[in-house]
C-alpha cells in the first residue's frame, strides 16, 4: 500500500505559518522560496518546512503556540474521544495528524539526549494509538453501513476520510458479491 499520508504531509508543509524571529534573518532563498530581511523580533509567515529549519536552526520560533501539538492537546483529543458513542468521532484540532507525526519526530529526537524526553514520547505515543484505535473502530463501523450518514462523517480528517471511502467501496462491492444470485 502506498503512503497515503504523502500527500497530506505535503498539503501540511506547505502551509503557512506565523513565526517570531528570534534574531535577524538575512534575505535568503531555499528552493525558491525567498524570505527577509526579518529583524529580530519582527512577525512573519513561511511554509511550514521552512519554519522547521528556521525554528531547528535557532533563528525563529512558532509565534502561536495552537500551530503545534502538545502532550496536553493530545491528552484532550483522547478524553474526548474516548467519551463518544461508538459512531461518533469527536472533532480533532486542525491538521491534527500531520502535527502529531511532527510532534512525535522531534520527540523521539529530543529523546536521544533527554531521558525526560523519552517519557514524554512513549506517553504520547500510547495516547496517540488510544486515539487511532478508537477513531479506526468507529470508521470501520460507519464503512460497514449501507448508506453514508454525512452528519456522522463530518468529523473525519482528511486522513480518515480517505481511509474510509476506500472501506466503504470494499465493503459495499463484498456485499453486493455475497449477495449476487
Amino acid at each position: 500500500m502506498d503512503n497515503p499520508f504523502k500527500f497530506f504531509d505535503y498539503k501540511f508543509d506547505h502551509q503557512k505559518v506565523k513565526l517570531v524571529a528570534l534574531r535577524s534573518i538575512p534575505k535568503i532563498s531555499l528552493a525558491g522560496e525567498e524570505i527577509g530581511p526579518v529583524e529580530e523580533n519582527e512577525y512573519f509567515e513561511v511554509k511550514n518546512w521552512i519554519a522547521d529549519e528556521l525554528v531547528k536552526n535557532g533563528y525563529a520560533k512558532i509565534a502561536a503556540e495552537e500551530e503545534r501539538l502538545s502532550l496536553i492537546d493530545v491528552q484532550k483529543a483522547q478524553v474526548v474521544e474516548a467519551i463518544q458513542s461508538p459512531r461518533h468521532l469527536s472533532i480533532l484540532p486542525e491538521n491534527f495528524y500531520p502535527k502529531l507525526r511532527k510532534l512525535l519526530k522531534e520527540l523521539e529526537e529530543k529523546s536521544q539526549k533527554d531521558p525526560a524526553k523519552k517519557l514524554e514520547f512513549q506517553k504520547i505515543v500510547q495516547l496517540a494509538m488510544d486515539i487511532v484505535t478508537s477513531r479506526l473502530n468507529k470508521i470501520l463501523i460507519l464503512a460497514s453501513a449501507r448508506e453514508k450518514d454525512e452528519n456522522l462523517l463530518k468529523n473525519l480528517t482528511l486522513e480518515e476520510r480517505a481511509l474510509y471511502e476506500k472501506l466503504y467501496q470494499t465493503v459495499n462491492e463484498w456485499r453486493n458479491l455475497i449477495l449476487k444470485y
